[in-house]
């Protein structure tokens, strides 16, 4: 795992919101103009260990829909996917069935093949990602 999820892991265990066991994490950060903005984000639900998917709020207060990051069971970030079943974060792979059934519960749109993919497209000499 690496710093930066590591940092990410300890500061969700060490805040909670008081609603039960679903740690939320608080980002204070500027953006255009200086404008402080604060984003929520962080509410872990259970799939196949406990605790062990974290749904997200959409991009960053900039719009679009929530994405869930999926962890192992050391902690490892498996695959990230997007509310439309598609992958985020240039991660794809199949989802564990019990992860798959936490997400579709969640509203995701979760296929029955369980894979989460995107696809690249080239297109006049450009790779465009497709999710």
């Amino acid at each position: 795992m690496n710093k930066a999820n590591e940092l990410m892991r300890k500061a969700m265990d060490a805040v909670d919101d008081g609603l039960g066991n679903f740690p939320e994490i608080r980002i204070e950060a500027c953006f255009d103009g200086g404008a402080l903005l604060r984003l929520d984000e962080g509410k872990w639900i259970p799939g196949r260990f406990d605790n062990n998917i974290r749904i997200d709020q959409p991009t960053h207060l900039l719009g679009g829909d929530p994405h869930a990051h999926v962890f192992g069971r050391k902690g490892n970030e498996l695959i990230v996917v997007n509310l439309d079943g598609s992958a985020s974060h240039d991660m794809k792979g199949r989802l564990h069935p019990d992860d798959a059934e936490a997400l579709r519960r969640q509203g995701f749109n979760i296929g029955v093949n369980r894979i989460v993919e995107w696809w690249l497209a080239h297109t006049q000499g450009r790779v465009v990602l497709l999710d």
